[in-house]
């Protein structure tokens, strides 16, 4: 800006029945400089470095009185985006997808966070820290990048959407974060319980009769037989005590481990694992 170079322009977008801008691209500059003409970053002063010799160490309020005034007209571009139709807001993770330029690109379940911020994106941080859960995954410490919670998210879609479940997995889990977040009044808070209570519920029942990381077959924990057992298991009221010997028996089945370890993301992969984990599990 004080050298008078062209800077790219940000992205904003207008959240549907509000007067409220969401930041899609250019958080950094933005809040660069804010902090800047607040003289602030995080508990420090704002002091230049890595700039020409006559603004080194300066803050905004020791800057030249010129250089002030430039910086005061200097005119940051902003494209401001609104999704008129469909009614889901499902572009507005394709733009941040695509226009995510930072040092590091966020993967799937951080620009979720950013796009479908709100209860229930807390909600899955909340059951994240569930210990039964971490034992299950053999993961004591969160994920710094949310991938344990993209997890989370998807076992809870699929325990109410497996029966419609399309490719790809990331468009699918998107989709239902964006349909959660319209709830409102009672029926999210209906819903909300009813997630908590049925996740923690399935937790316990699973690491009570299967122990500790039951699911990481081969090796890594496999993501489908997770899935798979984790919404049969969630449809029981409770246990009958041999919830192991069935587990046991279902691995020993051709046609599921076929759909746990090829083309695990396919529909009739999907379908034909929990069809086949509902079976035993319910036998």
């Amino acid at each position: 800006f004080m050298l008078g170079l062209p800077v790219p322009g940000v992205f904003l977008y207008k959240v549907r029945g509000t007067n409220k801008l969401s930041i899609v691209d250019g958080q950094q500059r933005i809040m660069s400089a804010i902090r800047f003409f607040s003289n602030r970053f995080d508990e420090k002063i704002f002091r230049l470095t890595n700039v020409l010799p006559k603004w080194k160490n300066k803050t905004y309020e020791e800057l030249d009185e010129s250089d002030r005034f430039l910086l005061d007209d200097t005119v940051l571009r902003a494209t401001v985006i609104q999704q008129l139709d469909p009614d889901d807001d499902s572009s507005i993770y394709h733009i941040f997808e695509r226009l995510n330029t930072g040092g590091i690109n966020l993967n799937a379940m951080e620009i979720r966070r950013c796009v479908y911020n709100g209860e229930f994106a807390d909600l899955l941080q909340h059951l994240n820290d569930f210990p039964a859960w971490r034992s299950i995954i053999g993961k004591p410490k969160e994920d710094k990048r949310l991938r344990d919670v993209e997890l989370v998210l998807r076992l809870v879609t699929l325990q109410y959407k497996w029966n419609s479940y399309e490719k790809p997995m990331k468009n699918f889990l998107s989709s239902f974060m964006a349909q959660v977040n319209k709830l409102t009044g009672d029926q999210k808070s209906s819903f909300f319980q009813k997630v908590e209570t049925d996740f923690c519920k399935t937790m316990l029942m699973i690491e009570g009769e299967l122990g500790v990381k039951p699911f990481h077959i081969r090796g890594p924990l496999n993501f489908a037989v997770l899935d798979s057992m984790f919404v049969a298991v969630a449809s029981l009221e409770s246990s009958d005590g041999n919830l192991n010997e069935k587990y046991r028996s279902l691995l020993e089945d051709k046609d599921y481990m076929v759909a746990v370890s090829v083309s695990t993301s396919d529909d009739k992969s999907l379908q034909v694992r929990i069809a086949k984990a509902f079976e035993f599990m319910r036998s």
